[in-house]
């Protein structure tokens, strides 16, 4: 099993990714400094730069002179994934979270209270925002680009949670022809697995340090916490994880993946 019981891998420090690290932190640096990036990007009152596709990476994940490391392709080959996208650069600063532009009030409570929870790929569509599995990811990466404090809004996810979404959407598309599974709406089904979940999985923190990372199940329940504990210093300034979602080149691998 790739991902485990947990739904979840974690990568110890390897001087490969701390270098490959060090070399996205500073992209980064120059991303937040762009005023026109900070306009298209920073979320919840200035709180959370989301930054999709923003750090200048090749189909391989590898930066010029700086390759993706080694132990994170070796895990990654063993899913039969399409080419790797420029990778996100999500930025948490103090404060995080404050309403996002368009969040309703329960929508912001639930940010608030539930990390904003979601599994990954299930886009909201239409005014009723009805979700679809427009992305179906093959597994989520997360590399943390800077050193700092437990309570500086790390990723949360509920361990064996995948399971539990992975047995609801199976029963939900076991009729469907996979090339339809896009036009399905997974609302209902997402909603009552994602409740059960809470009431049933452990939320667990994952803080991550430079030199090591994460990778998720792509049905894991995972979110992220509010910030706590205002201390002064650098290490308070934010939180900084390059992330990639590759999708998969066969959509029924979705359901498939343990």
């Amino acid at each position: 099993m790739l991902f485990g019981e947990k739904g979840y891998k974690e990568f110890e420090y390897d001087e490969q990714i701390a270098k490959w690290a060090e070399c996205a932190k500073k992209k980064s640096s120059g991303i937040l400094a762009d005023p026109a990036q900070l306009q298209k990007w920073l979320q919840c009152e200035g709180t959370w730069f989301v930054g999709v596709d923003v750090l200048p990476n090749n189909s391989k994940g590898d930066f010029t002179n700086t390759e993706l490391p080694y132990v994170f392709k070796s895990f990654m080959g063993k899913i039969n994934l399409k080419p790797y996208h420029k990778a996100q650069l999500s930025v948490i600063f103090p404060g995080y979270p404050k309403p996002r532009k368009g969040d309703s009030e329960a929508a912001f409570e639930y940010r608030r209270k539930r990390d904003a929870a979601h599994v990954d790929g299930l886009i909201p569509t239409g005014e009723e925002k009805r979700r679809y599995l427009v992305e179906p990811h093959g597994v989520i990466l997360g590399i943390p680009l800077n050193n700092t404090h437990p309570g500086a809004s790390p990723i949360v996810v509920w361990e064996g949670s995948h399971f539990i979404m992975q047995k609801e959407f199976s029963k939900l598309f076991s009729n469907i022809n996979p090339s339809d599974w896009k036009d399905v709406d997974l609302t209902d089904t997402y909603k009552k697995a994602r409740k059960y979940c809470f009431e049933n999985c452990n939320r667990i923190t994952i803080t991550g340090s430079v030199g090591t990372g994460y990778a998720l199940h792509p049905l894991l329940l995972h979110g992220i916490a509010p910030w706590v504990y205002p201390i002064k210093g650098p290490e308070s300034e934010s939180r900084q994880v390059a992330y990639f979602r590759p999708l998969l080149r066969n959509v029924q691998d979705w359901l498939a993946i343990n």
